[in-house]
């Protein structure tokens, strides 16, 4: 008999060999979960939707992260700032705290860059990719506003192959239609 793991709520599965069938019986049953996992179930979540959430928590071996509840291994800025502190108050060294934090040393120097220019708020993940329309900018962005009319819907295909023309610029019409509608913001 096995217990494992699946998504902070446990499941009991049984697997059985029948000594002559070469088949695995597997019998699930659910297990009432008690309010303390609901609420890891919750944090594990919002770290998620976040962007905190440490994909390796395992690899922490500080003891305040075994011992302490409030210490949790799977909030990467906690983890990345409980590093930082090590090194600087506790005078641990680089090597030390990058083995017990289970990330690498230039892993360590990134962050601590990123903390030094930003705070704590640099800790948390950026979203990745683009943050803005990177080809729909500038003078481009404006002759696109200025063969607006008002009123009337966006012609974004012929205002495509206006930008295409004058610009040389290839541009989808969608693109257009999302800065039309600021969507997208310009940087």
């Amino acid at each position: 008999m096995f217990i494992v793991y699946i998504s902070d709520y446990v499941q009991r599965i049984t697997i059985a060999c029948h000594p002559v069938v070469r088949h695995n019986y597997i019998n699930t049953e659910r297990k009432v979960t008690p309010t303390r996992s609901k609420a890891k179930t919750a944090k594990v979540k919002a770290l998620l939707e976040e962007g905190t959430l440490n994909p390796s928590p395992e690899k922490v071996r500080d003891p305040k992260f075994q011992e302490n509840e409030f210490f949790d291994p799977r909030d990467l800025v906690q983890v990345k700032y409980e590093m930082l502190r090590r090194v600087s108050v506790e005078k641990a060294s680089v090597t030390e705290a990058t083995k017990k934090y289970g990330v690498s040393r230039p892993t360590y120097y990134q962050t601590k860059a990123i903390f030094d220019k930003g705070g704590l708020a640099g800790l948390v993940p950026r979203k990745r990719g683009p943050h803005g329309p990177h080809k729909l900018q500038g003078e481009a962005l404006e002759f696109v506003q200025q063969q607006l009319v008002a009123g009337q819907p966006v012609r974004a295909r012929e205002l495509a192959k206006l930008v295409r023309q004058k610009f040389a610029l290839p541009i989808h019409p969608r693109t257009i239609e999302r800065a039309v509608a600021g969507k997208k913001t310009s940087r």
